[in-house]
């Protein structure tokens, strides 16, 4: 008889035997009968990079089942792939970084195995390529103020042949939170994180007759070929009020759609489905603005985005906070809308966290229990998370997102605008952890409906 000791030992070696010829024994799949893309497919980079993320593709049986341990060949029509042939593993997965060549335009690998058809993934060639993902960093305007503070980003993608293809960014400079310079103006995309003023471009776009202006929103309208921007005007009342132009440099006299008493009408944000099919939200304070007990989110529905219908509530809630400011979306590969909105709490005007809803109607909504952004993520977010806007990219599957928000400095909030990328299932996950970090207490000075934008 062995020793205890050696019992033990020996017990143990037995497992990892087991363990292993387990791990490494035959499938229980039948033989290859699909090759399937997993992902990597539509990334981008600039010329002569690797892709941010290996080309993936699976094997299975007749029934779905992963088969192991078969030879996956690659090859590319641009550039390298490493390596040229990979088995399987245990999910039936094969890997491959693919590093693009340097003739523009898009690129293909396709993944192959014995006897079964390839797949193909597309690749796109671009000198201003981010990676996927983008950690949280600070970016600048040039503000016709001179004081690049900004706050309320809205993002508007002309379509294909629509002016230069670039993105357009509206957005109002705030400097120490003085609303005599909240007026819209407008940036084109150089690269997601870069913001320029377009030659011919005058800043700001729209002036304020009496009172002040705030909390623009822009949309792109295909069949027209032009810019729509809709911003709220605040006196006595609130207006919301459209302007159009074909060029961005020239914008049509300003039309109200929306008139309502004071703080019923807060963050307008317009999504067009069709040119017949448009929403817009908007947040209701019940006349006492961000100092109010709650807030409600109201739709309206549009056929031609001038004139609207009464505002019906909808359920967007969040446990603990009111929504805000409030950005909406339509995305059409997933066939459901996206919202995000900062959170105020009861009679508080100062914002400090950012979260996300779904809804495949605009009425019911899917709230998430976690913020995707808390202040203090950078330190020019450092008191206040405000208004942001995103943008998805389905090919890539990833969110792109500019923020906005201040840190409290020299006796003032100091207003800036961030930028970050996310792969929207990083997204979605932070949105839904139930244990997500409280921000730690805010010991500076409250905002006030004279100094929220």
């Amino acid at each position: 008889m062995l020793p205890n000791g050696m019992r033990f030992v020996l017990a143990v070696s037995l497992s990892i035997t087991v363990a292993a010829c387990g791990s490494d024994g035959p499938t229980a799949a039948g033989p290859p009968a699909s090759l399937l893309q997993v992902s990597g497919d539509g990334q981008s980079a600039r010329p002569g990079e690797a892709l941010e993320r290996p080309l993936v593709a699976r094997l299975v049986d007749a029934n779905g089942r992963p088969v192991r341990r078969v030879d996956v060949k690659w090859s590319v029509s641009a550039g390298q792939v490493t390596p040229e042939m990979s088995a399987t593993d245990a999910n039936g997965e094969a890997r491959a970084v693919w590093t693009l060549g340097t003739d523009p335009g898009p690129q293909r690998a396709t993944a192959t195995a014995e006897g079964l058809d390839g797949v193909v993934f597309v690749a796109f060639v671009d000198p201003d390529a981010l990676p996927d993902r983008i950690p949280l960093r600070p970016i600048e305007f040039a503000t016709y103020d001179g004081s690049g503070q900004v706050v309320h980003p809205d993002i508007a993608w002309p379509t294909p042949g629509g002016l230069d293809g670039k993105p357009r960014l509206a957005i109002t400079p705030y400097p120490w939170g003085n609303s005599k310079y909240e007026n819209p103006s407008l940036f084109t995309g150089r690269g997601l994180d870069t913001w320029d003023i377009a030659d011919g471009v005058t800043n700001p776009v729209a002036r304020p007759s009496s009172g002040y202006l705030s909390d623009p929103d822009i949309l792109w309208v295909a069949e027209a070929r032009e810019l729509w921007l809709y911003y709220r005007r605040v006196d006595t009342g609130n207006e919301i009020l459209v302007s159009k132009s074909a060029d961005g440099l020239q914008w049509s006299a300003p039309r109200v759609v929306v008139r309502v008493p004071n703080h019923q009408a807060v963050s307008p944000t317009v999504v067009r489905r069709s040119p017949t099919d448009w929403f817009m939200w908007t947040v209701n304070s019940g006349g006492a603005g961000c100092t109010s007990a709650s807030t409600t989110v109201e739709m309206r529905r549009s056929v031609d985005g001038l004139t609207w219908t009464p505002p019906t509530t909808v359920t967007l809630t969040q446990p603990g906070v009111y929504p805000w400011h409030i950005d909406v979306e339509w995305i059409p590969s997933r066939q459901e809308f996206w919202a995000v909105y900062n959170g105020k709490l009861p009679g508080s005007c100062t914002t400090d966290a950012l979260y996300l809803a779904t809804s495949a109607d605009g009425v019911t909504w899917k709230t998430y229990p976690a913020p995707i952004l808390r202040r203090g993520a950078i330190p020019e977010l450092a008191d206040i998370v405000y208004r942001a806007t995103f943008s998805y990219d389905p090919q890539r599957d990833v969110v792109s997102l500019w923020h906005s928000g201040a840190r409290y400095t020299n006796g003032g909030y100091e207003w800036h605008a961030a930028f970050e990328r996310r792969r929207r299932t990083d997204l979605f996950e932070a949105a839904t952890r139930l244990q997500a970090a409280a921000a730690p207490a805010l010991t500076t000075p409250p905002l006030t409906n004279a100094t929220a934008p």
